[in-house]
């Protein structure tokens, strides 16, 4: 075969166009081989378990308990439970507190029993007295059962404590000694190491800043329910926040991790102890009067008169 024709079958087998060039329209861009191998054989396996209904099935499980949790967590209380906390909230029209050997005393209002107590919870010598601590157990009884309990008297120092730093002219007890109804279930309230209260006046998050303060204490801000938990303990301390309402399931979230163990560690028994307060000169508020003793130069007066009444006097 000539030259010649070696051309001519190499340009009839190239193809339509002139000098075997192809439409524009089936040309693929240079880079399409790399954009098809793209995704490598792990991201395709990740895509494939993805895709699977196993994993579908879990990632609704997830959404559905995330909305289960933000049901139960759910800030509410009816209009009359509402009510009732604002009613907690005044101050009531007492009067102020009186002080003795410069301890003040307690007024304490039991807001499902309807009691209130008025009582000077320390002796002029600083020791706790016996009478009022009969009273503060008796107020803080089982509201169901009316049983009542010994309260620690820690407790009541602490509660004191609160009151004299904010100068508050009554405590409100939501909650004191309750009878354990669940054995399983434990709670410092079954053993009169805990109480919930708030202080009228006095918002809650300020009181709850103080008692956290105190060292191995329990503290629980409860912003729907309206009150705040304290309880003693040996351990170390636990703080935290609920806020769900009344007669729903809790939402309890630790907070304040490492302030508890900073509060701890500063701890000392003294610190529970109250403090004498005293006026601008320096006198303590309500002091006593001091006995005198009889002077041993002067010997005591003896009534000779014999006579009892009985019989008439001699003229």
């Amino acid at each position: 075969m000539t030259m010649f024709g070696t051309l001519m079958l190499i340009l009839i087998s190239s193809g339509p166009g002139p000098l075997g060039v192809q439409d524009t329209d089936d040309v693929k861009p240079a880079n399409s081989q790399a954009v098809d191998d793209s995704t490598t054989p792990a991201t395709e396996a990740a895509a494939e378990a993805l895709s699977t209904p196993e994993v579908k099935k879990k990632s609704k499980k997830k959404s559905k308990k995330k909305r289960r949790r933000k049901h139960r967590c759910r800030a509410n209380s009816s209009p009359q439970y509402k009510k009732m906390v604002r009613n907690w909230r005044r101050v009531p029209k007492i009067p102020k507190p009186r002080w003795r050997a410069g301890y003040r005393d307690l007024t304490m209002y039991s807001v499902n029993l309807g009691e209130r107590i008025r009582i000077f919870p320390f002796e002029p010598d600083g020791s706790l007295d016996p009478e009022a601590v009969a009273q503060i157990e008796h107020l803080m009884r089982d509201k169901n059962t009316h049983a009542t309990h010994p309260i620690h008297p820690r407790l009541i120092k602490l509660l004191y404590k609160l009151a004299d730093r904010f100068k508050a002219r009554q405590i409100n007890v939501i909650s004191g000694y309750r009878e354990s109804r669940n054995s399983g279930a434990e709670s410092h309230h079954t053993d009169g190491t805990a109480v919930d209260i708030m202080l009228p006046g006095i918002k809650l998050p300020g009181v709850a800043k103080v008692a956290r303060r105190f060292g191995h204490v329990g503290v629980g801000y409860y912003p729907t329910s309206g009150f705040i938990h304290l309880d003693v303990r040996d351990k170390r301390s636990f703080f935290w926040a609920d806020r769900s309402g009344p007669g729903q399931s809790g939402c309890l979230r630790q907070i304040m991790r490492k302030s508890a163990f900073q509060f701890d560690a500063k701890w000392r028994p003294k610190h529970d102890e109250p403090k004498l307060r005293k006026n601008k000169k320096g006198k303590l508020l309500g002091a006593l009067p001091k006995e005198e003793p009889p002077d041993e130069g002067e010997e005591p007066s003896v009534d000779t008169d014999t006579n009892d009444g009985s019989e008439e006097p001699k003229k």
